[in-house]
């Protein structure tokens, strides 16, 4: 018997193989003639009689033979053998092979020893505190690390894994984190891998240093870097003392382009000096030891230049003249960076703006004596494309014309850059279709010969059907049932349908809408609503007992509407209501009779005075806005302004006789991404309401403020009314009930938080002021003019969740009182549905 190969290298065994078998067949023929002529020929493959396999568990023998290529009754050619030798070992099934061979008669018989790849039972980490089991899987599927399993043991990626935990560590700090593996055999062909963590102690970046610098101090490029700070109160939640190399980079970067910013163009600085000190260096337990990073920073300032001249070179279609004008300032002063790059973004954007997608502009910086560096801005223009076909894809409901109308990019046209990001907004602001955000455009089929380029926008549908059954509590409403259908997307088409019944022991509400946003395939709108509200209620006050309000309102509102640009849209609205009022007042010591209405019927029985008012309001409302905003209800970035002026009676008949113009203006930018992405939101509102032909306005026409939907977060819902001169809520002479303004003030400054997911955090502060109440029967509101010193201000926090089957956040609010007077009424926690503005 002679032994064929044992398999325990692949390279090495490949020519043994070779070798061992060539050698073999040479001696037999020797054997036989032993001429030289003989010896020349190529001696032929013995032929397979059987085959032996010992040691197999777990791989199926046919399976075996079928990878080294071994059939009885086939020649053995020992060259195919040797390359399905190095196969097999590539598969990770086998960790040591033999093969023998024993002469029979006819050819050879084969005996295959061999001992099996162990297959990965489980994976088991001991000592994880830092670092959760799903990180690390996450990790793994994000390297690609082959440790699965059920699958055969690759001690390579093992080893892998064991180096991407220290990573993990040091990410976080822990750069002396040691991490061990075992293996352990469960069952015969199986085992388990054991990765045993010592973290040590987090070291975080104790002080930051920098040397060679002269411009600046190191306080001030300290400031400059975002993610990389000394450890304190502040850089530890944030996790900014944490040395990660990435980020130290990005900062590093961010000291580069102070300095590029007012002159110093070669400016180098080079990466960190990294020098761990113990700061307990005698302590017993590694974690006592409090290791600290200290980092130093090498930079060489170099030369300071002035702006020298620009030109352009390589441009066809634009002048030099017009392409010149995208530079602030075309020469003198300091070289700064700000200056070229934002020149070199406005001449890439003409470009790409008129269908130069390919376009390519880059600058050079030419010194010249006197320390001043001339710019040459190159230009590679490429050629001219127009839009190709449009397409949309995962609109499973929404019709293709609802998204096409929101475009402002059409066949045929230039393609123009600034137009695509400007329709992917506009889509974006409809809220039933979501563009992909990583990848929302395709750029697809680029036709050189016809220069067109085809685009296909990408999302997926947002159900905006809202099917809302519940209840709840809210200030206004009190506790409430309500049953609600509401779809922003009417079978696709984009119109909005509502219906809703809310019920409850102060309010109930019954509304049907319908509402088209574009009117025979134009940019105009028409509306329809159906409305009734009851409201019944009661209010104390210092002079009467009780008095009980009953109010019931119900109408219709019809609304035309025509946008223009981007973000803009005027509109016009008539509603037509009957309203009745009923009030219902238990008289108490020193109640004086209010004065009569003509439209009230008015009953005074004992103690008991019922006023029964009843009004026909005919109104017409024109209205322009402004919304860039990314979404109504969990904005991000952008603006509202709107401006409207309420008409009531004259020409329009009816029973009440006012205008009453109001302004809002909303803003929302966002500040940071990281740690956690977070925004500030700013609301400002202003409005007045005045009567016409000298008639008189109700007790509800007035303005009143309080409530988390109206301005004024904490005070109780319409309880904040006007303020007198001495700084106490003036009430009416009459009833004793918070007496309203005719003007208001309000603005809100919020700082959102994105905490992931439905959830943000948001902080808030409120002023808000009614003023200028009528002067009947009351002196103190004869001083009718806006005072901060007259108005309410409350701050606080509240936990926004964003529910979907509600299709509106829920709102735990908590406030508090920042100018509190004895008389106010305010509750410090808060439940409600909806936005603050």
């Amino acid at each position: 018997m002679r032994r064929v190969a044992r398999l325990l290298a692949p390279v090495w065994l490949a020519t043994f193989i070779a070798v061992g078998m060539t050698w073999s067949l040479a001696d037999g023929a020797r054997a036989q003639g032993g001429d030289e002529a003989a010896a020349a020929e190529p001696a032929s493959h013995p032929i397979i009689q059987a085959i032996e396999v010992e040691g197999l568990h777990t791989v199926a023998e046919e399976s075996l033979l079928f990878y080294l290529g071994l059939k009885v009754g086939q020649p053995l050619d020992e060259r195919r053998l040797n390359t399905d030798l190095h196969d097999l070992w590539a598969r990770n099934l086998v960790d040591d092979l033999q093969i023998d061979t024993q002469p029979v008669a006819g050819g050879v018989k084969l005996h295959i020893k061999l001992k099996e790849r162990a297959v990965l039972r489980s994976i088991v980490y001991e000592g994880l505190k830092r670092i959760g089991n799903t990180d690390i899987t996450d990790r793994i599927v994000k390297d690609r690390i082959r440790v699965h399993e059920g699958e055969p043991i690759d001690f390579g990626e093992l080893t892998r894994l064991k180096v991407t935990l220290e990573d993990m560590y040091r990410e976080k700090g822990y750069r002396f984190a040691e991490i061990k593996y075992r293996l352990e055999e469960v069952t015969a062909g199986e085992q388990r891998v054991t990765y045993s963590v010592d973290e040590g102690d987090r070291v975080r970046i104790k002080k930051i240093n920098f040397k060679g610098n002269s411009v600046y101090g190191d306080w001030r490029l300290r400031w400059s870097m975002r993610k990389t700070a000394q450890t304190n109160l502040i850089s530890r939640f944030l996790k900014h003392d944490i040395y990660n190399p990435a980020t130290a980079r990005e900062d590093l970067d961010k000291v580069r382009d102070l300095y590029r910013s007012v002159g110093y163009k070669n400016v180098v600085v080079s990466d960190p000096e990294i020098v761990v000190k113990a700061l307990n260096p005698n302590a017993v337990n590694t974690k006592d030891k409090k290791r600290r990073l200290f980092l130093t920073v090498p930079i060489e300032e170099g030369q300071r230049y002035k702006f020298g001249d620009i030109s352009i070179e390589g441009n066809k279609k634009y002048t030099d003249e017009q392409l010149l004008r995208a530079f602030r300032r075309h020469s003198g002063g300091w070289l700064r960076a700000k200056i070229v790059t934002e020149g070199v973004e406005k001449i890439t954007d003409t470009y790409k703006n008129t269908g130069f997608i390919e376009a390519n502009v880059n600058t050079e910086l030419k010194e010249r004596e006197g320390g001043v560096a001339d710019v040459i801005v190159h230009v590679a223009e490429g050629d001219q494309y127009r839009v190709g076909r449009i397409e949309f894809h995962g609109n499973l409901r929404t019709h293709d014309k609802v998204l096409r109308r929101e475009l402002r990019v059409q066949e045929g046209m230039l393609l123009n850059i600034a137009g695509v990001k400007n329709s992917v907004f506009k889509v974006e602001q409809l809220q039933y279709f979501k563009p992909d955000k990583n990848d929302p455009v395709e750029f697809a089929n680029v036709d050189s010969d016809k220069k067109t380029v085809d685009l296909v926008f990408k999302g997926d549908e947002a159900d905006r059907t809202e099917l809302q059954i519940g209840g709840g509590w809210s200030q206004p409403d009190g506790f409430f049932g309500q049953l609600s259908v509401r779809t922003q997307n009417f079978l696709g088409r984009g119109e909005a349908l509502g219906l809703s019944v809310q019920a409850g022991g102060i309010r109930d509400i019954y509304d049907v809408s319908y509402f088209v946003p574009w009117l025979l395939d134009r940019p105009q709108s028409v509306g329809l609503q159906l409305f009734q509200n009851n409201y019944d209620y009661t209010q104390s006050s210092a002079v009467s007992t009780s008095q009980e309000v009953i109010s019931k309102n119900r109408g219709a509102t019809l609304s035309y509407g025509r946008s223009f640009g981007l973000f803009n849209n005027v509109s016009l609205a008539y509603t037509y209501s009957k309203q009745r009022i009923e009030q219902i007042v238990t008289i108490g010591d020193g109640f004086v009779l209010p004065p009569s209405d003509i439209y009230c019927a008015n009953i005074l029985a004992g103690t008991t005075y019922t006023s029964d008012c009843r009004y026909d309001v005919s109104q017409i409302k024109p209205s322009y806005s402004y919304d860039s905003m990314d979404s109504r209800l969990e904005p991000t970035r952008g603006m509202h302004f709107g401006a409207a002026v309420d008409f009531a009676g004259g020409p329009l008949g009816g029973t009440k006789y006012y205008y009453r113009p109001e302004v809002d203006f909303t803003w929302f930018h966002g500040l940071t991404d990281y740690p956690v992405k977070s925004v500030l939101g700013l609301n400002f509102s202003v409005g007045r309401i005045r009567p016409l032909n000298h008639q008189g306005l109700t007790y509800y026409d007035y303005y009143y403020l309080g409530g988390e939907n109206n301005g004024l977060r904490g005070h109780r819902y319409l309880s904040a009314g006007v303020i007198d001169r001495h700084g106490k809520r003036l009430l009416d002479a009459n009833t004793g009930l918070v007496l309203g303004g005719k003007d208001k003030l309000s603005a809100s400054l919020e700082y959102h938080l994105l905490l992931g997911g439905p959830f943000r955090l948001v902080l808030f502060s409120d002023a808000a002021g009614a003023f200028n109440c009528d002067t009947v029967g009351n002196p103190l509101c004869s001083d009718s003019s806006y005072s901060l010193n007259r108005m309410y201000y409350t701050a606080g926090a509240e936990l926004r969740i964003f529910v979907p089957v509600l299709g509106a956040p829920l709102r735990f609010i908590y406030a508090f009182n920042l100018k509190p007077r004895p008389d106010d009424q305010f509750e410090h926690f808060t439940f409600s549905i909806g936005t603050s503005f």
